[in-house]
C-alpha cells in the first residue's frame, strides 16, 4: 500500500532535490565537454556532414525509453530543419532497416551500451559502410561503443533512486544532448521564424511562428 500523504512540505522538497540531481548531470556532462571533447567532435563531424548532405537523414533507433526519447529527438530534430525519423531497433530488424539510405548517419541510444537489439541492428550496418553509426550511453568502451563510428557519452554518477535503477537521469541526459545538437543544427542553417512556420502551421506555436515571420 502506498505511504500516507502526511508531509507534503517534505514531498516538495524531494522533487526539488531530484531536479536538483538532474540538473547536476547536465552540469557535469557540460563539464566534460568543456574539458576534452575530442571524441564529442568525432559525433558532431558526422552529423553535420549528413545534416549538410542533401537526401540524407539523421536516424536514431533505441529500444524501451531509449526509444521514446529518439521520437522525440526525431521530431524536434525535424520540426526544425534536420530530417530525422526514429526506428525501433526490433522493427529494423524485421524489415525497418529498409529506410536506411547510403549518408544516413543512425544515432544509437542504449545507456548500458549492451541492449540486444541495438548491438544486432549495429552490427547489421556496419556490414554496409555506406551509413556511420553514432552511439550514446555511458561508456565508449561498452559493446555497442566497440561497434559505433564516434560516440556521445551521456554518463551520470548515479539515477534518481537509489533502490530501483530505473532511467532517470541518464534518460534526462539523452533528451537534453539531443535537444542541444538540433540546437546547433537549426542555427548553422540559420533556420528562422519563417521557417519554423513552414514547418508547424497548427496550434500555438505555429501562430506564434508566422506572427514571428512577418
Amino acid at each position: 500500500m502506498p505511504a500516507p500523504i502526511d508531509d507534503l512540505e517534505c514531498a516538495a522538497l524531494d522533487v526539488a532535490s531530484s531536479l536538483e540531481l538532474t540538473s547536476l548531470a547536465m552540469k557535469q556532462c557540460a563539464d566534460r565537454l568543456r574539458s576534452n571533447s575530442t571524441t564529442f567532435k568525432s559525433a558532431l563531424r558526422l552529423l553535420i556532414r549528413t545534416a549538410d548532405r542533401p537526401g540524407s537523414k539523421i536516424v536514431f533507433t533505441g529500444v524501451g525509453k531509449s526509444y521514446q526519447i529518439g521520437k522525440k529527438l526525431a521530431a524536434t530534430f525535424t520540426s526544425v530543419g534536420t530530417l530525422s525519423i526514429c526506428i525501433h531497433a526490433t522493427e529494423a530488424l524485421h524489415g525497418d532497416m529498409g529506410v536506411l539510405v547510403p549518408g544516413d548517419c543512425v544515432i544509437a541510444l542504449s545507456y548500458s551500451g549492451a541492449t540486444e537489439e541495438v548491438l544486432r541492428m549495429t552490427e547489421h550496418i556496419r556490414m554496409d559502410k555506406r551509413v556511420c553509426v553514432v552511439g550514446m550511453g555511458r561508456s565508449s568502451d561498452s559493446p555497442l561503443g566497440v561497434l559505433c563510428d564516434a560516440w556521445i557519452d551521456s554518463a551520470v554518477a548515479s539515477e534518481l533512486s537509489d533502490s530501483v535503477n530505473a532511467p532517470t537521469c541518464s534518460s534526462s541526459l539523452m533528451l537534453a544532448i539531443g535537444d542541444a545538437l538540433a540546437v546547433l543544427l537549426m542555427n548553422r542553417r540559420q533556420f528562422g521564424p519563417a521557417d519554423f512556420a513552414r514547418n508547424h502551421p497548427g496550434g500555438h506555436l505555429g501562430r506564434s511562428a508566422s506572427q514571428g515571420a512577418m
